[in-house]
């Protein structure tokens, strides 16, 4: 091992000189010392099931500036996903909590929100969810290691698995990953695995912080940590029946019956505390939609009306789409649909281009860097004359990167070329 080390450093030295050598050693240096540090936490793992457990567990959490956090729920059969295993990193202990067995959780979800303390936890969307439902706020400061390996060139989205692997060089085992956490009692290697969902969470922190740091990237992992709390925390205010399959191409007065049904199906799924399509499945709820019949025969006689909890909800159903037919003109839903002329798909393919290229260079993940609609949207703008303020995609770290280059592209001030047709980053970008 030790002269593959020695050979690597050679080759890394003629290749980028010493300056890269040395940030590279000084990374590996802090990678190493971090994923080490993790070993007497490994150690020092308690089982919570009782309240003067979960007492010292809150004070932990409390004491820690930092805490590591991961959950472990099941998603499948009812409306909001069932916790079944709370797991925390705390100071030098882990905590497995079981939110099964009746405990008072809301000091624990108090002190794991409370300002002031920043989260750590990886692809955090569910996480930041059960803090909205528990605590009735989101974490103040969320750190997503997953999004950070995409920033610093990791790659994006890793598995816990293979971002442990990649960034700390550990190898450990994700054999657990489809288990059934709501069976009680858990085995030993169930509580081993989700202790180790958060052991080395602190280390990635600081390996991927450390990395981001000699990159000067650390306000953009901070930025995009940021805008995800902030996306999670929007989408779970909204009502989401635009999304509903079927729902592109209706009418305004379509979209109007379809919002009806939606919020009849969510009520009702809530009630039942079943997934909202075990209630109404999204292909039925846009026939209904499109077919809109006003009394109950009429909807008996589409198929797949013939369940016998929906002939039950019949006359709720019916209800619903006559709400939709009677809304007034001026209450209707907007078209979200863009009807763009025909030169917005082969500048926003352009685009793209420049945009994997981009990525490449500066090594983040192209799906951090901008999507498709992102694309659009400036090429949208750029179409109007620049009217109705910048897209999103101009600002913040991702408008450091692509801002002038997308500008200059669209603009007519770059050319694209193909330099190496052999190469595997056959092409050139060039001012004209």
């Amino acid at each position: 091992m030790a002269w593959a080390v020695a050979v690597w450093a050679v080759a890394v030295w003629a290749v980028v000189g010493w300056a890269a050598w040395a940030a590279w050693a000084a990374w590996a240096a802090w990678a190493a010392w971090a994923a080490s540090a993790t070993t007497s936490r490994a150690d020092n793992v308690a089982f919570v099931a009782t309240t003067g457990e979960l007492g010292v567990a809150v004070h932990a959490v409390e004491a820690a500036p930092i805490v590591g956090f991961d959950t472990e729920f099941i998603g499948e059969a009812t409306y909001d996903p069932k916790l079944c295993l709370i797991q925390v990193a705390a100071g030098d202990s882990i905590f497995i909590i079981d939110p099964l067995v009746g405990l008072d959780l809301q000091p624990f979800w108090e002190a794991l929100t409370a300002p002031d303390r920043e989260v750590v936890a990886l692809a955090a969307r569910q996480e930041i969810l059960f803090c909205l439902r528990y605590a009735g706020r989101p974490p103040e400061t969320v750190f997503d290691p997953q999004i950070a390996a995409g920033l610093v060139g990791f790659g994006y989205p890793l598995s816990h698995t293979n971002l442990v692997q990649r960034v700390l060089n550990l190898k450990i085992d994700g054999g657990e990953a489809y288990t059934d956490w709501s069976r009680r009692p858990l085995a030993p290697r169930q509580v081993t695995y989700a202790a180790a969902d958060v052991l080395y969470l602190a280390a990635l922190r600081t390996s991927l912080l450390e990395k981001a740091a000699m990159l000067k990237r650390t306000a953009w992992l901070h930025s995009e940590c940021a805008e995800t709390l902030g996306r999670v925390i929007s989408g779970e205010n909204e009502e989401r029946w635009r999304r509903v399959s079927g729902a592109s191409g209706l009418s305004r007065r379509e979209l109007a019956v379809l919002r009806e049904l939606w919020r009849w199906r969510d009520l009702e799924a809530r009630s039942a505390n079943l997934p909202p399509r075990r209630i109404m499945g999204d292909d039925l709820m846009a026939l209904i939609t499109r077919r809109s019949p006003s009394k109950p025969a009429d909807l008996f006689s589409l198929r797949g009306m013939d369940r016998a909890a929906l002939r039950r909800s019949g006359e709720d159903i019916a209800a619903a789409v006559q709400a939709g037919l009677s809304l007034p003109e001026a209450e209707l839903p907007v078209i979200n649909r863009n009807d763009d002329p025909p030169q917005v798909a082969p500048l926003t393919h352009l685009a793209s281009i420049l945009t994997n290229a981009l990525a490449t260079e500066h090594q983040v993940d192209v799906a951090l860097l901008a999507t498709t609609a992102d694309l659009q949207e400036f090429i949208r703008w750029r179409l109007r004359g620049g009217e109705g303020g910048e897209p999103a995609l101009l600002a913040g770290w991702q408008g450091e990167i692509l801002g002038r280059p997308l500008l200059d592209l669209i603009e007519g001030r770059t050319v694209i070329r193909v330099a190496d047709a052999a190469s595997s980053t056959p092409l050139r970008f060039e001012s004209r």
